[in-house]
């Protein structure tokens, strides 16, 4: 027993003065540039370890503060977008043994960096129609080499809703659709006001660098026949298709350099509608446009622009597998924004951006300011030196004759002068009454209606109610309306005037209807083969009083123009096939359409209703303003 005891000593002994397992690092320490990144070393020691730091580090993270033998380390280290130098040390201790790790970031030479306001000669817009945020989800090898040292984000906001007039509006004119007010059958028809509160980016541009190229090659003509404005120079090429655009582009590039060059690609929507919204077809065809976008990074690298081009891909909306869009759904308002140029920020996520945004950071980029009546600016995580704030807030500006307080109506002798060379038709001043003042044509009632203040005297207000011009016919010759309207909004489409069934625009007759966004003239006929459609959108502040509204249908002409306010704001052409076909079908009815049953009643009230039998000429329009103003 006893020798027993003393052998066990001595492997005791033996085993307590062997030597401890040195503790070793792979990696112990790391200089490291200052994008976001991660670091890693493995760790050999006798035992565990644990991990301390020499100071609170904000802007890096260990795995772990203790393990075993074999155990990984790694280190998340975040962008540092000062460019500053800046370093960690951590200290690992396994029994009596530390070791020091040692991460540094490396100083970035910012001397060097330039201001992004400014800092760019040229600016490119490349659109993607119903692209939404799909790129991530199909090859875009194009997109992805020249974003690569970019600002790029899956996130992107389209405005609300999520049609192409409203958001590519909103792209280029930096305000929300309820202050642009375009909608897709506006652009596809009327030229943007060239004096409105709310500008072009190419308006912004032209009146601060009057020496400036601009140009705009698209695949979807409205971009620029209703949303860049004419008479600023602006070069306007519309193609069949997006390759033609592409190669449109690269030929004007090999003898130009644009200031500001927007670009629009159609191919993607019309896939999105077709086979649906993220379905094969769709997805190749962003493929196919990623090739197209890589056409024209080559020619701008070619004609040794890129070293001062700011360089933006945008979209105005994404879809639905159904292939519809307009929505509010995930789908529909996300998608994909990418921008690169010497001073954009590859480090830092961008934060709440959406589609108006985009006129701010092209005019930033040029050295302009955004025009006061804007709601957009540069997002956070676009440009190195730029910390987005909120988007402003814009009040509604109301028009003059929105608070225009009740006047007497003039005498009798006045507006018939202001008409003597016109066929009047009829004149109902609706003081009190429905009555023709002029005697020309019976009217009759349906349903109740109200007598209120208005412009003149009194008003009538139609909301169980409408008025019946008896007799009136207005065949195939022209004719013009003319009147003061009142209201706080309405439902569904109802009539300011018509004389036909409005349960379907094909049927015979016209409609001017009231909508919530717009007025809209309708016409049919030919047996419900074929129908014309006129739009103008309303006034941003119709809602706070009166507005004057004005029809003008001109047969000799072909043409029908809808004013609002003394100013034009729609007009389209009479198609063929309704050139010489009556536009009359049943009674002709104030606040009712020719059944007098339609759903959607009139909420609405009416003063000073002029009809005539001519056309109302622009001095015409202007000569109302001036009697009314």
């Amino acid at each position: 027993m006893r020798f027993l005891s003393i052998a066990f000593l001595f492997v005791l002994l033996a085993a307590c003065s062997s030597p401890e397992v040195e503790l070793q690092l792979s990696e112990q320490s790391a200089v490291l540039d200052c994008q976001a990144q991660s670091w890693a070393t493995m760790v050999t020691s006798g035992g565990d370890w644990t991990l301390s730091a020499d100071g609170p580090y904000a802007w890096i993270v260990p795995s772990r503060t203790q393990g075993k033998m074999g155990d990984l380390l790694s280190f998340a280290v975040q962008a540092n977008p000062a460019r500053n130098s800046r370093q960690a040390v951590y200290h690992i201790i396994s029994g009596s043994q530390s070791l020091e790790i040692s991460i540094l970031q490396e100083a970035e030479k910012v001397v060097s960096q330039p201001a992004s306001k400014g800092a760019y000669k040229h600016v490119v817009i490349l659109g993607v129609d119903g692209g939404g945020a799909f790129f991530q989800k199909t090859s875009t090898p194009n997109i992805d080499a020249i974003f690569d040292k970019g600002a790029v984000t899956y996130e992107w906001k389209a405005v609300f809703p999520t049609i192409s007039a409203q958001n590519w509006g909103s792209i280029l004119h930096g305000v929300l659709p309820e202050f642009h007010r375009l909608t897709n059958s506006i652009v596809a028809s009327m030229p943007y006001d060239p004096a409105s509160p709310y500008p072009s980016i190419f308006r912004v541009v032209r009146e601060a660098m009057p020496e400036a190229v601009l140009a705009s090659f698209c695949n979807w003509d409205p971009v620029n026949i209703g949303i860049i404005e004419d008479g600023l120079g602006v070069h306007k090429w519309n193609g069949p298709d997006d390759p033609a655009v592409a190669d449109a582009v690269v030929s004007y590039l090999e003898g130009k350099k644009p200031t500001l060059l927007f670009v629009h690609f159609d191919s993607c929507d019309g896939a999105g509608h077709g086979s649906g919204y993220g379905s094969p077809n769709h997805l190749a065809a962003i493929t196919a446009v990623d090739g197209l976008i890589g056409r024209i990074h080559q020619a701008l690298k070619d004609r040794n622009m890129l070293d001062d081009t700011l360089l933006m891909v945008v979209n105005d909306h994404g879809g639905t597998p159904g292939g519809s869009h307009g929505g509010d759904t995930e789908a529909e308002t996300t998608v994909f924004f990418g921008a690169v140029g010497k001073t954009v920020d590859r480090d830092t996520p961008i934060v709440d951006g959406d589609n108006r945004d985009i006129a701010a950071i092209a005019a930033y980029a040029l050295g302009l300011e955004c025009p006061e009546t804007w709601t957009s600016r540069v997002p956070t995580g676009v440009f190195w030196d730029v910390t987005g704030g909120e988007h402003k807030e814009q009040e509604i500006p109301v028009s003059e004759d929105r608070k225009h307080e009740t006047e007497e109506t003039p005498a009798l002798s006045e507006i018939q002068k202001l008409l003597s060379g016109h066929e009047v038709l009829a004149y109902l001043p609706l003081d009190g009454n429905e009555a023709d003042a002029f005697g020309k044509v019976t009217t009759a009632i349906s349903g109740k209606l109200y007598y209120y203040d208005a412009y003149y005297g009194q008003g009538v207000a139609l909301d169980d109610g409408d008025i019946t011009l008896e007799g009136i016919s207005v065949g195939t010759g022209s004719f013009s309306a003319a009147f003061w309207l009142k209201t706080g909004g309405v439902s569904g489409d109802p009539s300011l005037l018509s004389n036909k069934d409005w349960n379907d625009g094909y049927l015979d007759g016209f409609v001017f209807s009231l909508r919530e966004d717009d007025i809209k003239f309708n016409a049919g006929g030919k047996g419900r083969s074929v129908r014309m459609d006129v739009t103008a959108p309303l006034p941003i502040d119709y809602k706070e009083g009166w507005m004057h509204i004005a029809l003008v249908v001109d047969r000799k002409a072909q043409q029908v123009r809808l004013y609002e306010d003394f100013t034009l704001q729609g007009q389209g052409a009479i198609p063929e096939a309704l050139q010489g076909v009556p536009f009359d079908a049943l009674p002709l009815r104030i606040g009712q359409d020719g059944t007098g049953t339609y759903k959607h009643r009139l909420p609405a009230q009416l003063d000073e209703f002029i009809l005539t039998a001519d056309v109302l000429s622009e001095a015409d329009i202007a000569a109302l303003k001036a009697y009314y103003r």
